[in-house]
């Protein structure tokens, strides 16, 4: 639709701001896309359960979130081995994947395109990871926002637990508010 956008998590779940968020979410009658992190679902699998039992999308986003694998492409395994834990714990296979810090060398792209993977970037980055204020994260956002925006977000870091994300559930109230006050819909990226 012309005014669909995806608001996307990466590197949850995380507690306690998984749960803030999909609060969140479920208040304000939104969906989302949550990239998780294997090492994190092995964490939280009854968050990771609830983000597709509210009706989100949930995508790969490798075991360990490696800087080194990443950067040298070897994440066949952080991929199988994150499809595996997913799909154990939640009996769904995702075919969404999005790569650490956007980054795919030629040979992981053709072992997902041969695997049916479908690649998911953005076109938004909020920033939140950097350390801003909610408020600087929703005027990010907002200043760039365009039909069929897909905005990155975080509810963990780098497969860490308990990285503090309070800033981002902060901004996310006023922020849905504000894109469903300018007529834009907030959706899953579908499957």
């Amino acid at each position: 639709m012309k005014n669909d956008v995806f608001l996307t998590f990466d590197d949850g779940p995380n507690e306690p701001y998984t749960s803030q968020i999909l609060d969140i979410l479920k208040e304000l009658g939104a969906k989302a896309s949550f990239f998780a992190c294997g090492k994190s679902v092995e964490y939280f699998p009854e968050t990771t359960q609830r983000i597709l039992n509210e009706g989100h999308a949930l995508g790969n986003h490798t075991y360990s979130h490696s800087i080194i694998l990443t950067f040298t492409g070897f994440l066949k395994r952080e991929i199988e081995r994150t499809t595996e834990v997913i799909q154990k714990t939640t009996g769904v296979k995702t075919n969404l994947f999005r790569p650490p810090w956007g980054v795919a060398a030629p040979w992981t792209k053709s072992y997902l395109k041969a695997n049916n993977y479908k690649i998911i970037l953005w076109n938004i980055n909020s920033y939140d990871w950097a350390g801003g204020s909610a408020q600087d994260i929703e005027d990010t956002v907002l200043k760039k926002i365009n039909p069929n925006s897909i905005i990155l977000l975080h509810d963990g870091k780098n497969a860490k637990l308990h990285h503090n994300r309070s800033q981002t559930v902060l901004a996310l109230p006023s922020l849905i508010k504000n894109l469903h006050h300018r007529g834009f819909v907030c959706k899953s990226i579908p499957i």
